[in-house]
């Protein structure tokens, strides 16, 4: 029924058949006399000589079903980061979208659509690394204008705190810093980029790219709105204007049109197109690691002696992991949401 509503919304869209056939003979130039048109369209469209082995006209990707309407926006997952150096701290991953030259002097619409869209990952999977840290949010949607050179910038932010169990094992505890100083967020562990759209539709797949260290470069900002995402991060690296982790981190993100659900979307094709400005064997490599501490450890250590030796999967722990999620959370979306301000950017 998206789709659907999609199409009738189109108001270049052919409405009958009779239309479509006048659209394709006017597109090709094609002088069709008038009873010859159904057979004319029909060989078109088909015809009885297509077959698995010589289709008559090219398959189309699933994926291009539909092209992209602002309306339907966007759907985004940042499902897991990969090889951080760091253990021991609490990391969520933040993201915003990039305009790009042709779309970065439009004005932001209603609900802020085509604006300063963002969102922040932070329900996790307890079973992955501190080191590769995943997160289970439901995908978010968003609605930028479509334009070819917008992206999404993901950042890695972490918070040096420790959860401090309450005396009730019933209640919520706390959080206070490591350190016994002010609690604030860290520097940011790493940063990438990922393109949104391909030509005039959604950017469709499983995507994992390289994380990058400090801040992000102007001049390579600059670059990042005209060209490919590939073409602007290896002329930054041959610039030295950004700087590739050592450990061959990365993050990986679901991305897909938002005329389908978290259920409802075609299985996602695996693009691994930004690991290859290096080795993207070891980059893979370092997706499959298993050293480390599980994050769950950091819900573990919170706990007195006896609760340490609860079961992963026993009600009580699982108790204790919830408002472990739920105090750290809210900490860390009150620090994001101050640094934005700080910043000059909106609210989450």
């Amino acid at each position: 029924m998206e789709i659907m509503s999609t199409f009738q919304k189109d108001t270049l869209f052919p409405v009958q058949v009779k239309d479509m056939a006048e659209q394709l003979m006017e597109k090709e130039q094609s002088q069709v006399p008038e009873g010859n048109v159904v057979d004319w369209y029909k060989k078109r469209i088909g015809g009885d000589k297509s077959s698995f082995l010589q289709p008559a006209l090219s398959y189309c990707s699933i994926h291009h079903a539909v092209r992209y309407r602002q309306h339907s926006g966007l759907r985004l997952k940042i499902k897991q980061a990969f090889g951080l150096e760091v253990e021991g701290l609490y990391i969520n991953a933040f993201a915003r979208i990039l305009k790009g030259a042709q779309s970065i002097q439009l004005p932001a619409l209603a609900q802020n659509w085509g604006g300063e869209e963002k969102f922040l990952a932070r329900q996790h999977d307890f079973t992955s690394l501190q080191t590769s840290p995943g997160w289970t949010d439901p995908s978010t949607m968003l609605h930028p204008y479509l334009d070819q050179n917008s992206v999404l910038l993901v950042q890695l932010f972490s918070m040096a705190a420790t959860y401090v169990t309450h005396t009730s094992s019933d209640k919520r505890g706390h959080v206070i810093s490591q350190n016994g100083q002010e609690l604030q967020l860290q520097p940011p562990l790493g940063w990438t980029i990922f393109p949104l759209f391909d030509s005039g539709y959604v950017n469709s797949g499983i995507h994992s790219a390289p994380l990058f260290e400090g801040f992000l470069n102007a001049g390579f900002m600059q670059t990042l709105s005209t060209v490919s995402v590939k073409s602007a991060v290896q002329d930054a690296l041959q610039k030295k204007q950004i700087q590739l982790q050592k450990k061959y981190g990365s993050i990986t993100v679901e991305i897909w049109d938002g005329h389908y659900n978290d259920e409802e979307h075609y299985a996602l094709p695996v693009v691994n197109d930004l690991l290859t400005i290096t080795s993207t064997k070891k980059f893979l490599a370092m997706q499959t690691s298993k050293k480390g501490k599980d994050l769950s450890m950091l819900v573990i250590e919170s706990l007195d002696k006896k609760q340490q030796k609860l079961q992963r999967n026993s009600p009580e722990y699982q108790r204790h992991q919830q408002f472990f999620e739920e105090a750290m959370g809210e900490k860390f979306y009150d620090l994001i949401e101050m640094g934005l301000l700080n910043a000059g950017y909106g609210p989450l």
